[in-house]
């Protein structure tokens, strides 16, 4: 039959209630979170950027890895070509870092190499010098690995470490090789940084390295 006005005013009072109850639960944020899922959270979080999740393939045990992939190349490229280039980028930049600066007290001399500015030097060397020195270097890397220069062959041979040609004049090799790899690729990723900030230096001052200054 038809509910009384008694029965009415209680249903009623208990639809407000359960409205007003579900609103303020809603102000209240989601629920927390226990300390495990947090801890487990945290640890999938990048070691050096602690904001970005951290790539799948890092944390196993590479030399030198902290946890840096913000843009997450490694999942989608093979980690040791990865490393191959980011040593060969640091042996380059450790050496151009001393090449931007080298001019200011010793130049060669003659029309195409008396620039102490690096970014002028650039623009007077010749195109036969540029093909010279471009040739030179695609031959020392294509035959310091028989041709193999792809993610797909550079690695076929799995006993291969990442950066290594066998290029150890003074022969130090042995306990402390570990030790010696881990210093070459710190000081390679800080010249990789040092000689961006050089050159910005020079296109902004348009002065050389020493010389130039900001104000």
């Amino acid at each position: 039959g038809t509910p009384s006005p008694r029965r009415a005013r209680l249903d009623f009072s208990h639809a407000m209630l359960a409205v007003i109850f579900a609103s303020a639960t809603a102000f209240n944020g989601p629920a927390r979170v226990p300390a495990a899922a947090r801890s487990a959270v945290r640890m999938d979080m990048s070691a050096s950027v602690p904001f970005v999740e951290k790539a799948s393939k890092l944390g196993k045990g590479m030399l030198g890895d902290v946890g840096f992939d913000p843009l997450y190349l490694s999942d989608s490229m093979d980690l040791k070509w990865l490393r191959e280039a980011e040593l060969k980028h640091g042996r380059v930049c450790m050496l151009a870092v001393v090449g931007l600066i080298a001019p200011e007290f010793f130049r060669l001399g003659g029309p195409y190499y008396d620039a102490i500015n690096p970014v002028e030097a650039v623009s007077k060397v010749p195109a036969v010098a540029w093909a010279q020195i471009l040739g030179t270097i695609g031959g020392i890397e294509y035959f310091s690995n028989s041709g193999k220069m792809t993610m797909a062959d550079m690695f076929t041979d799995s006993a291969r470490v990442p950066g290594n040609t066998g290029f150890d004049p003074l022969k130090m090799k042995g306990a402390a090789s570990a030790d010696l790899q881990l210093k070459e690729l710190k000081n390679g990723r800080l010249a990789m940084l040092a000689f961006g900030g050089m050159l910005t230096h020079c296109f902004l001052t348009g002065q050389p390295v020493l010389q130039g200054g900001l104000w």
